[in-house]
């Protein structure tokens, strides 16, 4: 989870081949709507997310009933609100523990991230409105990992896997 720019994509792709686990690319899931939207600099509110986040969580459902013998698997999604969360985490399914590792920058290196990636809808005059939806995980939230994103992605890899190592999860 995190702001645009975070890293949430990449370092995804880097934990879950370090762990032979499935991927999925959140954004991949955004209907065209969404996507259009967000292309034109026009921010999500709750009702889009709603659609999205409804797909996320059947991609959860479906993944995990797919891959028996996988202990993880990650999507990549912005879960900007506790709301998001939330709802995520309530999949009806006690044997499916969801977690969620928020990759925390800082506006600065969001920034030149954004604008230094190519060919991606989200654009970095919309970072503005990302840091206004965001409602930071707070103490009292569980399963959550929490890391430093102004780093380089292999740091940033090592710190996760071992944090998944520690928690056996």
């Amino acid at each position: 989870m995190g702001i645009s720019g975070s890293g949430k994509s990449h370092i995804g792709n880097l934990i879950s081949h370090e762990l032979d686990a499935p991927f999925i690319e959140g954004d991949d899931i955004h209907p065209p709507s969404n996507v259009q939207k967000m292309s034109s600099g026009i921010p999500l509110n709750d009702q889009d997310r709603e659609i999205w986040l409804d797909a996320i969580k059947t991609e959860i459902i479906n993944i995990f009933n797919s891959s028996s013998s996988k202990p993880y698997f990650f999507i990549t999604c912005s879960s900007l609100k506790f709301q998001y969360r939330e709802f995520l985490r309530k999949v009806n399914n006690d044997d499916l523990k969801i977690w969620f590792i928020y990759l925390k920058a800082s506006n600065e290196v969001l920034k030149q991230r954004m604008l230094n990636r190519q060919n991606h809808f989200m654009k970095e005059n919309m970072l503005e409105s990302q840091f206004e939806t965001l409602e930071e995980p707070k103490d009292s939230e569980e399963k959550i990992i929490i890391i430093d994103a102004n780093r380089e992605d292999n740091e940033i890899k090592e710190e996760i896997l071992k944090k998944i190592k520690v928690l056996d999860l």
